[in-house]
């Protein structure tokens, strides 16, 4: 439509500049240099031809100005739509892609939280039927080495378990035999524990504080001499301390036969040949006495002394000394414990 309103003013133009010359002569009336009326006739038809012309070119050219600019202008809004188009194809796919995304990640979170939940539900089901100490096994197949799982450790760890006293499980932390197993070791051998559970061994000072430390037990001590004669201790509260207290001992309430040669030590810190926490200040009970315990100034029990037979005078042997003095070693000890 704009197009035709453009030809018509155009031949409008043309047809007006045509009709308003008739004739290609024009007489210009003029004055000489007198002042005198001259006369004079001019040819327009090439002057009319040469407006024609000019006139044609330019209306042509705006024109074509006018046809490019609206090319121009049509060319943009195709882009342009082309552009809106790409783009809203780019943003279904983009926000298609982030739903399956989020779709992913929440499936993999709530499955995760599940699973977690699950193996969590599972371990604390575990954990319930995991004994804490020999009282807690409930398959027994007789004396032997069982596994526990002590509220405050990390990992389990195996111990000798004693069901034949009281009919109840007892857990062994201490062994005299025969003399196989030195006895005169040092601090670490001390805190970690050595020899072997089957027969003489020391279980550990940081084991023993581990199982004491989840409850209230009771210590039990058996002891024998050379003659076949056997004595007992009980002690309703038994507890070994940390490593920051040197694993300081803490018992009481005794009963038995053997007397009483464990209250003495109560309090006291752990001492071995290369860790003096005794009140002793002359002397390291632990290399005078030739063992590691709960040394004061030195002792009244020393079951960790050299592995001696009977009757000796130099108190480096196993004593327990309210049932036969210090100048006798005995042939066995034992020390366990037991939840109350």
């Amino acid at each position: 439509m704009f197009q035709i309103w453009i030809y018509g003013l155009t031949l409008f133009v043309l047809a007006s500049t045509t009709t308003s010359n008739s004739s290609d002569d024009i007489e210009i009336r003029l004055l000489d240099n007198q002042n005198a009326p001259l006369v004079a006739t001019l040819d327009m038809s090439k002057a009319n031809k040469r407006v024609k012309q000019f006139v044609s070119d330019t209306i042509e050219a705006k024109i074509k100005n006018i046809e490019e600019t609206v090319k121009s202008k049509q060319f943009v809004s195709d882009a342009l739509k082309a552009i809106m188009r790409d783009q809203e194809v780019n943003l279904k796919s983009q926000i298609a892609d982030f739903e399956r995304n989020l779709t992913d990640q929440l499936t993999d979170y709530i499955d995760g939280k599940v699973g977690k939940k699950d193996e969590e539900n599972e371990k604390t089901e575990e954990s319930k039927q995991r004994p804490l100490d020999c009282g807690d096994v409930k398959t027994k197949n007789g004396n032997g080495i069982y596994k526990i799982y002590p509220k405050h450790s990390d990992f389990g760890f195996d111990v000798y378990c004693d069901f034949e006293i009281d009919n109840t499980g007892w857990t062994v932390f201490q062994r005299r035999l025969n003399g196989k197993t030195d006895f005169y070791k040092g601090w670490k051998s001390y805190e970690n524990g050595f020899g072997d559970l089957k027969a003489e061994f020391w279980l550990g000072n940081q084991k023993i504080h581990t199982i004491t430390k989840q409850g209230n037990y009771k210590l039990k001590v058996d002891i024998s001499d050379f003659d076949s004669n056997k004595a007992y201790a009980r002690y309703v509260t038994f507890s070994v301390g940390d490593a920051s207290t040197n694993y300081r001992l803490t018992v009481a309430g005794y009963s038995g036969n053997a007397g009483d040669s464990l209250s003495y030590h109560n309090g006291q810190a752990f001492t071995t040949k290369d860790r003096d926490n005794d009140q002793k200040t002359s002397v390291n009970c632990g290399i005078d006495r030739e063992g590691a315990w709960w040394y004061k100034s030195c002792a009244v029990s020393n079951l960790n002394g050299v592995y001696m037979e009977g009757e000796k005078v130099n108190a480096k042997g196993i004593q327990w000394y309210y049932w036969k003095n210090n100048d006798y070693s005995m042939k066995s000890s034992s020390m366990m414990l037991r939840r109350l």
